[in-house]
């Protein structure tokens, strides 16, 4: 498989499903060899769908690289693992992608302190340390990419007075993702001091969220699409990631940014599906 990613290496976490395996399967299909990174090896490892082999099958049928890292990222001796797993299969690291998050969605007040560890763990130290144990290869390599996925709901909801018939008011109070949103927002400020750290490096960092949100099994799971009709596909995800992996960092990095926002920027109107043809989504700008 030759493309845009020929001869570089990839690890993307959470990628036994949604989003990271998507970005994964994009970034095989442009030629990067892939370490793919989740809890769930086999399928019926978990209540989801989605296994890393069933990714990794995908991904080798279409001649493509890949190798399967079981961790779990709340531990930090698993997450010690990952990239000389990585090293050992494919030489290097060229790109980092921090797909995986997890966090319980109800109101803060009402969070258990173990969950605001495991959210903040998951959330924030994964992403810092794997970049930290990356970044010897990088460097070797004569640069790379960090790409550490976010969210909307990082975004402030206006001060009082309160409308509570409003539907975003009822979202960000009943449903609870404050505790989750506020370690996106602690991700998105420590990716743009590292973007500045790095960048003598050649080394680019940026946070990537969807515009709105994407129909992935733990999404649906948990509630948080009241609306399918509102939902932005994987495809553009994947093609936002890839743009984020491939510009270099003197060109794009330090970037909070949406992905259809920065599709549109790149002049980019279409996405890759997974069997190679286009699509033009309805991007709602």
């Amino acid at each position: 498989m030759a493309g845009r990613l020929s001869d570089r290496v990839a690890i993307v976490t959470g990628a036994s499903r949604g989003i990271g395996a998507g970005i994964a399967k994009r970034f095989a299909a442009e030629g990067a060899k892939v370490a793919l990174v989740a809890r769930t090896v086999e399928e019926g490892g978990s209540h989801l769908a989605g296994s890393l082999n069933a990714v990794a099958a995908w991904i080798r049928g279409q001649g493509g690289e890949c190798v399967c890292i079981a961790a779990d990222l709340s531990s930090e001796e698993d997450r010690e693992r990952i990239v000389p797993a990585t090293i050992e299969a494919f030489g290097g690291v060229d790109i980092l992608v921090n797909n995986a998050a997890w966090g319980r969605w109800q109101p803060a007040h009402q969070q258990r302190p173990r969950d605001l560890r495991l959210a903040w763990e998951i959330n924030v130290v994964t992403p810092l340390h794997l970049a930290q144990r990356c970044l010897d290869s990088m460097k070797a390599r004569g640069g790379g990419w960090v790409v550490n996925l976010s969210s909307a709901t990082s975004n402030l909801p206006h001060p009082a007075p309160y409308d509570f018939s409003e539907r975003y008011i009822g979202y960000n109070l009943a449903m609870g993702p404050s505790v989750y949103a506020s370690t996106k927002a602690a991700l998105e400020r420590l990716s743009a001091g590292l973007a500045v750290e790095l960048a003598p490096h050649g080394i680019a960092v940026n946070t990537l969220a969807p515009v709105e949100a994407v129909a992935s099994e733990g999404a649906l799971e948990a509630g948080v699409i009241d609306d399918i009709a509102h939902f932005e596909p994987v495809e553009a995800m994947a093609e936002a990631a890839l743009a984020l992996s491939t510009r270099p960092a003197t060109e794009l990095s330090g970037r909070i940014v949406l992905s259809l926002e920065l599709l549109r920027e790149l002049g980019q109107h279409s996405v890759s599906t997974l069997d190679g043809s286009a699509t033009l989504p309805d991007y709602r700008f």
